[in-house]
């Protein structure tokens, strides 16, 4: 039998042959870690073919598997989508590559869920594919679940690695669910587990402490595109024109910090070319799905990085142009950004306004943990 490593787009349904090319390449005996090594009662119970609606997508509510209660997401992806998706989505554009490690489904009291390949999955269900190959578990418990799926997800390309919010979040729901024991020692031997060296050592510690003291563990982060800025815009009050003020609104992404400039002078053009009288045009920064390790820091990244761009950007048209005593407008004004955690000190429903407190004066990084200015 020809062993296949790519299976073409345009073939709809997996079949035995693609089974047994996909156990050629990965070899549940040359994994130990993924299928042998396990960790509390799952089981690997072979590979297969299962049909996409044979299994469950959502999680129930956190708790154990003798109940009918789970998790509301996937634990090893708490921003609900990988740091590599585009990355994975691309891959799959190609064809689908035997030679990686499949998707995971584990039963859980009695059911099947989908653990690890979401991005793959749904990639997969958009192109009309009827099944899937999959890694076949059974868990004893919940806390067996998310710890796998956790495990599995170190960084390995195209699959999208963990974070370190990742690592927390699944620490703190093994403790709630006396799985985990709150001591130092029980906490770092976990994290060990789960990280394997692909965490620095300072990461490592600042994750352990964290758990330990209950610090920093909020899995409340907001991911924005452009459909839900506007949604947000709008529930925050940032309506045009309202009562005849004169004050319009712009929502722009944050990647797209070096068309800002020209975009909102666009839309402000275009307002008085129907015939709109604007005493005030502010612009919103929306960060689109927070990535890396840490998704606060890359919050605040992203934030600096528009801003600076934006004042050297105004500040060379203005040379470039005009006289060094020309009076600016101020007219269209760089007015705040969405928020992102319920964590930081900013209400989750408003934007964060860059002419108030601290942030008035100062960019993040100019900033400690606490948003008092940095001594030199």
């Amino acid at each position: 039998m020809t062993t296949t490593q790519m299976v073409p787009v345009d073939t709809l349904t997996f079949d035995n042959s693609h089974l047994q090319s996909s156990l050629k390449y990965i070899d549940p005996q040359g994994y130990p870690e993924l299928y042998s090594n396990l960790y509390g009662g799952l089981k690997f119970k072979g590979r297969k073919l299962i049909n996409m609606g044979d299994f469950q997508i959502d999680l129930p509510t956190l708790g154990d598997a003798k109940t009918n209660t789970a998790g509301s997401m996937q634990t090893a992806r708490i921003l609900g989508e990988g740091v590599n998706k585009e990355e994975v989505y691309t891959s799959l554009d190609k064809g689908y590559l035997l030679s990686k490690v499949p998707p995971s489904v584990i039963n859980v009291n009695g059911e099947d869920y989908l653990c690890n390949g979401r991005t793959r999955y749904g990639k997969l269900l958009k192109q009309n594919k009827t099944n899937m190959i999959v890694d076949y578990y059974e868990a004893e418990t919940w806390d067996d679940f998310h710890f796998f799926a956790i495990m599995s997800n170190r960084a390995s390309e195209p699959e999208s690695p963990h974070t370190l919010m990742d690592v927390k979040h699944y620490c703190d729901v093994a403790i709630t669910n006396n799985h985990l024991e709150r001591t130092w020692d029980a906490i770092t031997e976990r994290v060990e587990a789960i990280v394997n060296g692909t965490f620095s050592k300072d990461k490592k510690k600042r994750i352990v402490t964290d758990i330990f003291h209950g610090d920093n563990l909020s899995t409340s982060f907001v991911a924005f595109d452009e459909k839900t800025a506007e949604e947000f815009k709008t529930k925050g009050g940032y309506l045009d024109n309202l009562h005849n003020n004169g004050i319009y609104y712009f929502i722009v992404s944050s990647a797209f910090h070096s068309k800002a400039l020209t975009n909102v002078a666009k839309y402000y053009d275009k307002l008085l070319s129907k015939g709109k009288l604007v005493k005030g045009l502010r612009v919103i920064i929306h960060t689109s799905i927070l990535e890396g390790q840490d998704p606060i820091e890359c919050w605040k990244k992203r934030i600096d990085k528009f801003r600076r761009n934006w004042s050297i950007q105004k500040n060379q048209m203005r040379q470039a142009w005009y006289t060094t005593s020309a009076k600016e407008k101020n007219v269209i004004s760089l007015y705040g950004a969405t928020p992102a955690c319920e964590e930081l000190p900013f209400p989750m429903d408003k934007a964060v306004l860059f002419d108030k407190g601290v942030i008035a004066n100062h960019f993040f990084d100019e900033l400690d943990e606490q948003f008092n200015p940095k001594q030199d």
